[in-house]
């Protein structure tokens, strides 16, 4: 017997996240979110004039009241399409930073946009997480998070960050569909690593209100490593801790081999589809 069904499945997920994310409204000046958007990606306050250009000086970005007067709309949309946030977070309509990209049930887009990040990318410089934090729950605990390299300071780089979907990773038709994205994302060597957080850090990075990866706002990726990409080659990582018991396992399986004769599941290390195929015979 089926969990749920696809509507009553999309319709938890929604209302889930809504409820999940209570994001707690911080009250500053959009000089302060500004820099604050800065330093959070690693470029210090003396450094935005030569990072980000637009005749800053250093005594603006060193002085609220004079960054104030020189703040104008294209300075803020410019910034927040370098970090790739909501330009309505730096005028302070909105709590959330990012738009959250979607590829559950479509993960061939999700082929599609690294085809179209790659090329911007500094030194084609894409890699990511898929960050889980192994609960087994019936609620989103599971991200993939892209980086893309904008620039570098100090030799250290500077990225960009997208969020790719939140997923219930033991759900077989999420399970399915975030690996495809794993093997496409592989599949171009914009590899994707497996981190475990702990579950106040994981919800705090999928609030879309923080900039990940961050110490300044206690978003370090930091934690267990697993890969995820053996859920493209081995049938027994891939269906571990699906739910809904055998029919669980079965589903995943089938929307695996789904996804491969699309030609979604190659991440570059052979073609494993005879392998999952007699693994889901000699399973059932």
């Amino acid at each position: 017997m089926i969990g749920f069904g696809d509507v009553d499945a999309l319709l938890n997920l929604i209302e889930r996240y809504k409820k999940w994310r209570s994001p707690t409204r911080k009250q500053s000046n959009t000089a302060e979110r500004f820099i604050k958007l800065f330093e959070a990606h690693g470029v210090a306050k003396a450094q935005i004039p030569r990072f980000f250009g637009h005749e800053l000086s250093l005594y603006q970005v060193e002085n609220e009241q004079e960054l104030l007067k020189a703040l104008s709309h294209p300075i803020l949309r410019d910034a927040a399409d370098l970090f790739g946030v909501k330009v309505e977070w730096l005028e302070g309509a909105s709590d959330e930073l990012y738009e959250l990209k979607h590829f559950y049930k479509q993960p061939h887009e999700f082929g599609i946009w690294l085809d179209q990040c790659l090329p911007n990318a500094v030194k084609q410089d894409v890699d990511g997480w898929l960050l889980t934090t192994h609960l087994n729950s019936d609620r989103y605990d599971a991200l993939i998070l892209m980086r893309e390299c904008i620039g570098e300071l100090s030799k250290q780089p500077i990225y960009r960050y997208h969020f790719c979907e939140l997923w219930i990773y033991s759900y077989w038709k999420c399970r399915a569909d975030l690996t495809a994205c794993i093997a496409q994302g592989w599949k171009r060597n914009c590899f994707i690593y497996g981190r475990e957080l702990t579950p106040s850090v994981f919800e705090k990075i999928a609030s879309l209100t923080t900039v990940p990866n961050s110490e300044l706002e206690n978003t370090s990726i930091t934690g267990k490593h697993f890969h995820p990409e053996n859920l493209t080659t081995e049938p027994e990582s891939f269906v571990e801790g699906v739910s809904e018991g055998q029919f669980g396992k079965t589903a995943a399986l089938h929307r695996w081999l789904y996804w491969h004769e699309k030609e979604l599941m190659d991440a570059g290390f052979g073609d494993c589809g005879p392998k999952f195929q007699s693994y889901m015979v000699d399973d059932g």
